[in-house]
């Protein structure tokens, strides 16, 4: 029995001697990291301390072991041989390390292995890390406008906020800058407040707007604030901004103002009329007749230049045209663009009236008719006097 209590203890002395090789005593610990906490998505300076109660230690060695969320940024060496750590000695070891971005807050455990003299194997140092983001971080992930606001629409503008940070943040206040008059909100007010988002959750929030009727025709770049409080009760503001496109459906008539005709058959002039009946004014107009089998154009061009045409505008063309059918119609394509240079192309197919003097009772006045009549009237009188004295 003593001899198994004998054999017991030689085997614990040499397990316990592993790191006491010649004597030697040496531990292993995190003497300091910075910063502290670390931060995700950064690296961390990491010093271990090498401490040697017993005799001098030789060939000592120290090694990284990679594993989630800690590796090494490239060129940086696992393993680093310090050499000899004398009796009573503290030798310090510094590593750089590099945390995963994707890591959450919280406790993580960094290992790292150490060893000296001729032993194979490795002793493990396992601590922990304390991780947390330094900073809250909140942005609009998304915003949900209509593509086309027209002048007098109410639109539903609704912001997607996401925390893109790893703690949670709180009392978040999220306005409109409304200032310049241009759109007024309608039952939501221009603050809303959020409560509390989770790190990596979203949250939404509305705003109903609307605009005048006579709200100008542009793109509006709207200005939002951002006020909240992270889990430490730190403070933050920011500002972001939207747009919003305020157009609509340009809406031009064209009609046949007036015509110019001697006969039905005979060359005359058509006067068009380009009505802007629109909220929206329209630029680089031009009008194109295009000449069919019912008429002939016998204007220099077949087209006009009329350029610019305001909301509530109008401007008139003039073609020369030769009529080859009684009621010929005629073909016309207007091209324009809007505010934002977007083409339109519209064709018409407008019935031609020709109308002459004679349709419109413009010939000879009643006047002329009766003068005639008398003149002839009275010839015919004197005639016959004349001629009732020479029988008598």
């Amino acid at each position: 029995m003593k001899k198994i209590l004998m054999i017991i203890a030689l085997l614990a002395l040499c397990t316990a001697s592993v790191w006491a090789v010649g004597g030697a005593d040496l531990k292993a610990s995190i003497l300091r990291y910075e910063p502290t906490p670390a931060e995700q998505g950064n690296t961390v300076d990491i010093w271990l301390q090498l401490s040697n109660r017993g005799q001098t230690a030789d060939n000592v060695a120290v090694k990284f072991i990679p594993e989630y969320p800690f590796s090494l940024p490239r060129g940086q060496p696992e393993r680093i041989d310090v050499g000899s750590v004398a009796a009573t000695e503290d030798k310090v070891v510094k590593y750089t390390v590099y945390i995963d971005p994707d890591a959450p807050n919280g406790d993580r455990n960094i290992t790292f292995q150490y060893k000296y003299g001729t032993v194979d194997e490795w002793a493990v140092l396992e601590e922990a890390l304390t991780l947390q983001s330094q900073d809250a971080v909140l942005v609009i992930d998304e915003v949900r406008v209509p593509d086309l606001v027209v002048p007098g629409q109410i639109v539903d503008v609704v912001l997607k906020l996401r925390n893109a940070g790893r703690i949670a943040v709180k009392n978040l206040d999220i306005g409109i800058d409304l200032e310049d008059g241009a759109f007024s909100t309608i039952g939501t007010g221009t603050k809303q407040r959020i409560n509390r988002i989770a790190a990596g959750e979203t949250e939404e929030v509305t705003f109903r707007l609307a605009s005048d009727t006579s709200t100008e025709v542009k793109l509006y770049s709207l200005p939002v604030s951002l006020s909240y409080q992270d889990e430490r009760n730190k403070q933050y503001d920011d500002t972001a901004k939207f747009s919003i496109v305020v157009n609509a459906e340009p809406e031009i008539s064209m009609t046949v103002d007036a015509t110019d005709f001697d006969k039905k058959t005979k060359p005359g002039t058509v006067s068009l009329k380009v009505v802007n009946k629109g909220v929206v004014d329209i630029k680089y107009v031009t009008v194109r007749l295009i000449e069919t089998a019912e008429y002939d154009v016998l204007s220099p061009s077949n087209e006009e230049y009329v350029g610019n045409l305001d909301s509530d505008d109008f401007e008139t063309v003039d073609f020369i045209i030769k009529p080859l059918a009684k009621q010929p119609r005629l073909k016309i394509q207007l091209e324009f663009k809007d505010p934002y240079n977007v083409d339109f192309t519209r064709d018409y197919n407008l019935p031609l009236r020709i109308l002459t003097d004679k349709d419109l009772g413009k010939g000879r006045s009643p006047v002329y008719a009766i003068i005639l009549v008398l003149i002839v009237a009275g010839g015919a009188y004197y005639w016959w006097r004349r001629r009732s004295k020479k029988k008598r």
